[in-house]
């Protein structure tokens, strides 16, 4: 395990509470979490199983709606956060407007979490009723071939060191990419990280932290780390949802409500 990086990410974690508890403006300037660099501006009900996660009502980070009282997102958006100050928003492509809010009852996170197995549940006290604009994704049981496109979507900076997205943006640019490519980055062979090559002034940012990745209407990843800057052709490390399916169906499928 790099212990660097897990500490890297720790800190990257608390500096996004902190800086969610501040005044808005000044987090929204400061804080540091991944949004879609030169995306396109998402529709109403587009990405229905988004959500966007959060402290004190500020956003730090994305989700993925996957059952009625269950979001997935990444552990180090989440870990050591007390549940009482965490929500939900869904159901709006804004950040600030509209949209249904859901408190947090539980914070479920990988029991071997470090750097990897950077994936935590969210169990909600109200489940959200499905809608046009509120829908769950379907958990992928695959692997994704190398070279498909992939969409990502997120409110986060809309280049590095700017400000949120004030409206859900999303791209379609980026590919999947063989685990020996993404070694090549990270410097192991990982078979829980999904690599998705970003090309230059594409890909995710800042804010965009614990977001989904989608192939063909399927939840393949959620946002974990980037190499390199945002806008810079990269390869971004989610994680690989496949991976963890046995894990999350023990969970949610044991708490679904009746």
């Amino acid at each position: 395990m790099d212990y660097r990086s897990f500490f890297i990410k720790l800190l990257v974690a608390c500096c996004l509470v902190v800086e969610a508890t501040q005044n808005e403006d000044v987090s929204a300037e400061l804080r540091p979490s991944p949004r879609i660099v030169n995306g396109l501006i998402a529709a109403s009900g587009q990405f229905p199983y988004q959500v966007s996660v959060r402290v004190n009502n500020l956003h730090i980070c994305g989700g993925a709606l996957i059952r009625q009282n269950f979001v997935v997102t990444a552990a180090h958006c989440v870990y050591q956060i007390d549940q009482d100050i965490l929500c939900v928003h869904a159901g709006t492509v804004s950040r600030t407007d509209d949209g249904e809010f859901r408190a947090v009852s539980s914070v479920i996170i990988h029991p071997q979490y470090a750097f990897d197995n950077d994936i935590a549940l969210l169990e909600l006290k109200t489940p959200y009723n499905y809608s046009d604009v509120i829908k769950p994704v379907a958990i992928t049981t695959w692997d994704v071939p190398t070279g498909e496109p992939v969409i990502i979507s997120g409110w986060g900076r809309i280049y590095e060191g700017g400000l949120l997205s004030n409206k859900l943006l999303y791209t379609r640019v980026l590919t999947t990419l063989k685990d020996e490519e993404c070694a090549k980055s990270d410097g192991t062979l990982n078979p829980s990280i999904l690599c998705l090559l970003s090309p230059q002034g594409r890909g995710f940012c800042d804010g965009d932290d614990g977001g989904p990745a989608v192939y063909k209407n399927v939840l393949i990843g959620i946002a974990s780390y980037i190499t390199k800057g945002c806008g810079t052709v990269a390869k971004g490390g989610f994680t690989k949802l496949a991976y963890y399916k046995n894990w999350i169906d023990a969970i949610v499928t044991d708490q679904v409500p009746n």
